[in-house]
């Protein structure tokens, strides 16, 4: 064989060698070496809203007995216990409340909507998904007041938040969760009390 052509190929070879180790260190991680011990990396969460945002989570207030899977809207504990949500909230920026398709939900909502000329925006409580996506879109940069149920409390803060509540978690009628979210995707959970203390 031709010593120049044999060099040639052999530099080309070279070439091509260096190429795939540059690029192997450019894109991607050499094996750890077993004696060594890896230092996990913290990756910042993805922002959940991404201007500074407050959702207030509410239980509807006292409700009327009813069977389960009824409606009979609020006792008269209830009724008082709405007009001082009301009261409570009326000068805390909320610029939107939600509540479910239930009237106990809805009614305990309403002196608060009709406090800032609003009304209460209706949303399914079995699809809390969507709640917290339609939330993300009409709620970023404001302040929001939800309200649900002692079963989808719970779930819409883990759906907001990435992070549950805990197990034992009291879902009281005289109870709020603030949550207060910051555009690096930190948040922060106040409970708060209002109102008469619940029974």
């Amino acid at each position: 064989m031709n010593r120049p052509r044999l060099r040639s190929r052999c530099a080309l070879a070279l070439v091509a060698l260096v190429a795939l180790a540059i690029a192997g260190s450019a894109g991607a991680t050499p094996a750890t070496p077993t004696s060594v011990v890896a230092t996990p990396v913290t990756v910042a969460a993805t922002p959940a809203f991404p201007v500074a945002t407050t959702v207030i989570l509410a239980r509807h207030a006292e409700k009327n007995p009813h069977p389960s899977g009824g409606d009979a809207g609020l006792n008269t504990k209830g009724i008082v216990r709405a007009q001082a949500l009301a009261r409570t909230l009326a000068d805390a920026g909320v610029t939107a409340i939600y509540a479910s398709q239930f009237g106990r939900a809805r009614l305990t909502g309403e002196p608060l909507a009709q406090a800032i000329g609003d009304s209460v925006r209706t949303y399914d409580a079995n699809h809390i998904d969507v709640l917290v996506q339609r939330v993300r879109e009409e709620g970023r940069g404001r302040t929001v007041l939800i309200i649900g149920h002692s079963d989808t409390i719970g779930e819409t803060y883990a759906d907001l938040t990435g992070e549950a509540l805990p197990k034992d978690e009291n879902y009281a009628y005289d109870k709020l969760w603030v949550v207060t979210f910051a555009p690096d995707g930190t948040h922060r959970l106040v409970r708060l009390r209002y109102g008469a203390p619940a029974d």
